[in-house]
Protein backbone atom coordinates (compact mmCIF):
# COMPACT_ATOMS: atom_id res chain seq x y z
CA UNK A 1 0.00 0.00 0.00
CA UNK A 2 1.31 3.60 -0.66
CA UNK A 3 0.79 6.60 1.15
CA UNK A 4 2.22 9.91 1.18
CA UNK A 5 4.33 11.28 3.51
CA UNK A 6 5.36 14.36 3.21
CA UNK A 7 6.35 15.19 6.88
CA UNK A 8 9.18 13.56 7.37
CA UNK A 9 10.79 13.75 4.27
CA UNK A 10 13.40 16.42 3.16
CA UNK A 11 12.57 17.96 0.07
CA UNK A 12 15.42 18.10 -1.87
CA UNK A 13 13.80 15.86 -4.28
CA UNK A 14 10.17 17.04 -6.20
CA UNK A 15 7.21 14.29 -5.49
CA UNK A 16 7.71 11.95 -2.49
CA UNK A 17 5.53 8.68 -2.35
CA UNK A 18 6.19 6.07 0.62
CA UNK A 19 5.56 2.64 0.05
CA UNK A 20 4.70 0.84 3.44
CA UNK A 21 5.87 -2.99 2.87
CA UNK A 22 6.46 -5.23 6.00
CA UNK A 23 7.23 -2.51 7.71
CA UNK A 24 9.63 -1.23 5.20
CA UNK A 25 9.29 2.44 3.76
CA UNK A 26 10.45 2.92 0.47
CA UNK A 27 10.86 6.39 -0.94
CA UNK A 28 10.30 7.44 -4.74
CA UNK A 29 11.39 10.92 -6.19
CA UNK A 30 9.88 12.29 -9.24
CA UNK A 31 12.34 14.47 -10.77
CA UNK A 32 11.25 17.58 -12.74
CA UNK A 33 12.60 19.61 -16.02
CA UNK A 34 15.33 21.32 -15.10
CA UNK A 35 16.88 22.27 -18.57
CA UNK A 36 15.58 25.41 -20.65
CA UNK A 37 17.16 26.19 -23.55
CA UNK A 38 14.85 29.41 -24.69
CA UNK A 39 12.67 31.26 -22.33
CA UNK A 40 10.41 33.78 -23.84
CA UNK A 41 9.76 36.94 -21.63
CA UNK A 42 7.10 39.38 -21.61
CA UNK A 43 8.27 42.99 -20.23
CA UNK A 44 7.33 46.65 -20.47
CA UNK A 45 9.43 46.98 -23.48
CA UNK A 46 7.69 44.46 -25.68
CA UNK A 47 4.44 43.75 -23.54
CA UNK A 48 2.14 46.14 -26.82
CA UNK A 49 3.38 44.60 -30.29
CA UNK A 50 3.50 40.73 -30.47
CA UNK A 51 5.32 40.31 -33.92
CA UNK A 52 8.19 42.84 -32.83
CA UNK A 53 9.71 39.25 -30.76
CA UNK A 54 8.28 36.85 -33.56
CA UNK A 55 12.04 34.89 -33.65
CA UNK A 56 12.67 34.04 -29.87
CA UNK A 57 8.64 33.51 -29.80
CA UNK A 58 9.23 29.87 -28.64
CA UNK A 59 9.84 27.89 -25.64
CA UNK A 60 12.25 24.83 -25.55
CA UNK A 61 14.07 22.77 -22.84
CA UNK A 62 14.47 19.18 -21.92
CA UNK A 63 12.69 16.57 -20.02
CA UNK A 64 13.92 14.39 -17.07
CA UNK A 65 13.14 11.28 -18.25
CA UNK A 66 16.85 9.72 -17.38
CA UNK A 67 16.43 10.46 -13.76
CA UNK A 68 13.22 9.09 -14.14
CA UNK A 69 13.86 6.05 -15.70
CA UNK A 70 13.35 3.46 -12.58
CA UNK A 71 9.93 4.41 -12.99
CA UNK A 72 9.38 3.35 -16.50
CA UNK A 73 10.42 -0.69 -15.62
CA UNK A 74 7.35 -3.01 -15.97
CA UNK A 75 7.76 -4.02 -12.15
CA UNK A 76 7.86 -0.59 -10.64
CA UNK A 77 5.14 -0.07 -8.48
CA UNK A 78 5.17 3.58 -9.09
CA UNK A 79 5.20 4.89 -12.50
CA UNK A 80 6.86 7.84 -14.34
CA UNK A 81 3.97 8.94 -16.86
CA UNK A 82 5.39 11.65 -18.64
CA UNK A 83 5.88 15.42 -18.75
CA UNK A 84 3.09 17.68 -19.49
CA UNK A 85 2.52 21.36 -20.27
CA UNK A 86 0.41 23.82 -18.50
CA UNK A 87 -0.44 27.06 -20.05
CA UNK A 88 -2.87 30.05 -19.01
CA UNK A 89 -4.06 33.06 -21.12
CA UNK A 90 -4.36 36.58 -19.36
CA UNK A 91 -5.42 39.99 -20.65
CA UNK A 92 -2.74 41.76 -18.35
CA UNK A 93 0.98 41.07 -18.59
CA UNK A 94 1.27 42.31 -14.81
CA UNK A 95 -1.50 40.06 -13.62
CA UNK A 96 0.76 36.99 -15.18
CA UNK A 97 3.84 38.65 -13.51
CA UNK A 98 2.64 38.87 -10.73
CA UNK A 99 0.95 34.51 -10.66
CA UNK A 100 4.80 33.70 -11.96
CA UNK A 101 6.57 35.61 -9.51
CA UNK A 102 4.15 33.58 -6.97
CA UNK A 103 4.38 30.24 -8.77
CA UNK A 104 8.17 30.90 -8.12
CA UNK A 105 8.35 31.51 -4.73
CA UNK A 106 6.36 27.64 -4.60
CA UNK A 107 9.39 25.96 -7.17
CA UNK A 108 11.43 27.64 -4.69
CA UNK A 109 10.32 26.63 -1.55
CA UNK A 110 11.56 23.20 0.46
CA UNK A 111 8.27 21.46 -0.36
CA UNK A 112 8.25 21.67 -3.94
CA UNK A 113 5.85 19.34 -4.28
CA UNK A 114 3.37 22.33 -3.44
CA UNK A 115 4.27 23.71 -6.95
CA UNK A 116 2.51 21.88 -9.40
CA UNK A 117 -0.66 21.70 -7.47
CA UNK A 118 -0.92 25.34 -6.76
CA UNK A 119 -0.18 25.83 -10.55
CA UNK A 120 -3.20 23.55 -11.40
CA UNK A 121 -5.52 23.86 -8.63
CA UNK A 122 -5.12 27.52 -7.68
CA UNK A 123 -4.19 29.15 -10.14
CA UNK A 124 -6.06 26.74 -12.51
CA UNK A 125 -3.56 26.34 -15.71
CA UNK A 126 -4.34 24.21 -18.00
CA UNK A 127 -2.81 20.93 -20.09
CA UNK A 128 -1.73 21.81 -23.11
CA UNK A 129 -3.02 19.57 -26.19
CA UNK A 130 -1.76 19.25 -29.90
CA UNK A 131 -3.67 18.22 -33.47
CA UNK A 132 -1.47 15.46 -34.09
CA UNK A 133 -1.50 13.50 -30.72
CA UNK A 134 -3.98 12.70 -28.04
CA UNK A 135 -1.35 11.75 -25.23
CA UNK A 136 -2.05 12.28 -21.69
CA UNK A 137 0.64 13.79 -20.55
CA UNK A 138 1.53 15.34 -23.58
CA UNK A 139 5.17 14.08 -23.55
CA UNK A 140 4.89 10.72 -23.02
CA UNK A 141 7.81 8.06 -20.92
CA UNK A 142 9.68 6.96 -23.13
CA UNK A 143 11.91 3.30 -22.50
CA UNK A 144 15.19 4.77 -24.20
CA UNK A 145 16.33 6.57 -20.87
CA UNK A 146 17.31 9.25 -22.89
CA UNK A 147 15.31 13.45 -22.39
CA UNK A 148 13.49 14.30 -24.79
CA UNK A 149 14.30 17.71 -26.31
CA UNK A 150 10.54 20.00 -26.64
CA UNK A 151 9.93 22.70 -28.73
CA UNK A 152 6.95 24.42 -28.84
CA UNK A 153 5.66 27.53 -30.68
CA UNK A 154 2.08 28.61 -30.04
CA UNK A 155 1.38 31.15 -32.91
CA UNK A 156 1.95 31.53 -36.74
CA UNK A 157 4.04 34.15 -38.49
CA UNK A 158 3.32 34.83 -42.57
CA UNK A 159 3.63 31.13 -43.50
CA UNK A 160 7.25 30.20 -42.86
CA UNK A 161 7.55 26.99 -41.83
CA UNK A 162 10.76 28.22 -39.27
CA UNK A 163 7.91 30.26 -37.52
CA UNK A 164 4.86 28.41 -37.54
CA UNK A 165 2.98 27.05 -34.85
CA UNK A 166 4.10 23.61 -33.61
CA UNK A 167 5.56 21.45 -31.37
CA UNK A 168 8.58 19.35 -31.49
CA UNK A 169 9.76 16.36 -30.02
CA UNK A 170 13.43 15.15 -30.21
CA UNK A 171 17.21 15.69 -30.79
CA UNK A 172 17.99 19.04 -31.86
CA UNK A 173 14.80 20.48 -31.85
CA UNK A 174 15.48 23.44 -29.52
CA UNK A 175 15.78 25.89 -32.54
CA UNK A 176 12.74 24.86 -34.71
CA UNK A 177 14.13 21.77 -36.74
CA UNK A 178 14.02 18.32 -36.43
CA UNK A 179 12.50 15.32 -34.14
CA UNK A 180 8.78 14.46 -34.27
CA UNK A 181 6.22 16.81 -34.98
CA UNK A 182 3.45 16.85 -32.66
CA UNK A 183 1.08 19.34 -34.66
CA UNK A 184 -0.15 22.48 -33.92
CA UNK A 185 -0.74 23.58 -30.20
CA UNK A 186 -4.24 23.36 -29.16
CA UNK A 187 -6.04 25.13 -25.73
CA UNK A 188 -8.04 22.75 -23.55
CA UNK A 189 -11.30 23.69 -24.17
CA UNK A 190 -14.08 22.57 -26.04
CA UNK A 191 -13.66 22.84 -29.99
CA UNK A 192 -10.25 22.27 -31.28
CA UNK A 193 -9.14 25.96 -30.84
CA UNK A 194 -5.87 26.95 -31.30
CA UNK A 195 -3.72 30.19 -30.11
CA UNK A 196 -3.69 31.93 -33.44
CA UNK A 197 -6.46 34.45 -31.62
CA UNK A 198 -5.94 37.23 -35.02
CA UNK A 199 -6.97 34.47 -37.63
CA UNK A 200 -10.02 32.46 -38.14
CA UNK A 201 -10.48 28.70 -36.77
CA UNK A 202 -12.75 26.40 -36.01
CA UNK A 203 -16.16 24.95 -37.36
CA UNK A 204 -17.57 28.25 -38.26
CA UNK A 205 -14.17 29.92 -39.34
CA UNK A 206 -14.34 33.14 -37.51
CA UNK A 207 -11.56 34.72 -34.72
CA UNK A 208 -11.73 32.85 -31.51
CA UNK A 209 -10.94 35.06 -29.12
CA UNK A 210 -10.20 34.28 -25.05
CA UNK A 211 -13.47 34.79 -23.31
CA UNK A 212 -14.46 35.53 -19.25
CA UNK A 213 -15.60 32.51 -18.03
CA UNK A 214 -12.90 30.21 -20.64
CA UNK A 215 -11.57 27.71 -17.94
CA UNK A 216 -7.81 28.82 -19.36
CA UNK A 217 -8.16 32.57 -19.26
CA UNK A 218 -7.90 35.18 -16.40
CA UNK A 219 -9.47 38.31 -17.24
CA UNK A 220 -8.10 41.76 -15.33
CA UNK A 221 -10.19 44.30 -14.96
CA UNK A 222 -8.26 46.58 -17.32
CA UNK A 223 -6.21 44.59 -20.18
CA UNK A 224 -2.90 46.04 -20.50
CA UNK A 225 -3.07 46.55 -24.78
CA UNK A 226 -6.01 46.57 -26.55
CA UNK A 227 -6.19 43.07 -28.17
CA UNK A 228 -3.51 41.49 -27.08
CA UNK A 229 -3.17 38.41 -24.38
CA UNK A 230 -0.29 36.72 -22.86
CA UNK A 231 0.31 33.10 -22.03
CA UNK A 232 3.17 31.31 -19.64
CA UNK A 233 3.76 28.02 -19.66
CA UNK A 234 5.12 25.02 -16.88
CA UNK A 235 6.25 21.95 -17.85
CA UNK A 236 5.63 19.13 -14.66
CA UNK A 237 6.67 15.62 -14.54
CA UNK A 238 3.58 13.11 -14.19
CA UNK A 239 3.79 9.81 -11.97
CA UNK A 240 0.59 7.44 -11.00
CA UNK A 241 1.11 5.02 -7.70
CA UNK A 242 -0.36 1.31 -7.45
CA UNK A 243 -3.85 3.13 -6.44
CA UNK A 244 -3.58 5.01 -9.49
CA UNK A 245 -3.48 8.47 -8.08
CA UNK A 246 -1.81 10.77 -9.94
CA UNK A 247 1.22 13.14 -8.72
CA UNK A 248 3.61 15.85 -10.10
CA UNK A 249 6.70 17.20 -10.28
CA UNK A 250 8.12 20.16 -9.39
CA UNK A 251 7.56 22.99 -12.37
CA UNK A 252 10.22 24.37 -14.94
CA UNK A 253 8.77 27.62 -16.57
CA UNK A 254 9.27 27.67 -20.05
CA UNK A 255 8.23 31.45 -20.30
CA UNK A 256 5.78 33.97 -21.05
CA UNK A 257 4.77 34.95 -24.87
CA UNK A 258 2.17 37.93 -26.13
CA UNK A 259 -0.45 37.04 -28.58
CA UNK A 260 -2.04 39.89 -30.75
CA UNK A 261 -6.06 39.12 -31.76
CA UNK A 262 -5.55 42.43 -34.60
CA UNK A 263 -2.42 40.72 -36.21
CA UNK A 264 -2.28 37.17 -38.21
CA UNK A 265 1.54 37.13 -37.40
CA UNK A 266 2.31 36.80 -34.15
Amino acid sequence: MIRKNLKNIVFFFISVFVLNSCGMDAVYYLYAPTSTYNVPTITSANYSNPSANYETAYCSFKTQQQSNAQYTSDDSPYQFLGTAIYYRIYNNYETMNSDISAISTKISSTNEADAATYIIETKKYQPLRASGTSNDPLIPANKTDTNDTVYIRLTNYQSEEMFSARILVGDGCESGSGGTNYGVPLRNVTENYNFDFGRKQGSENKKVIPQSGDADVTISSTAKASGVWYVALYAIGVGRDESFTTSYSNALHLGAVAISENDENN
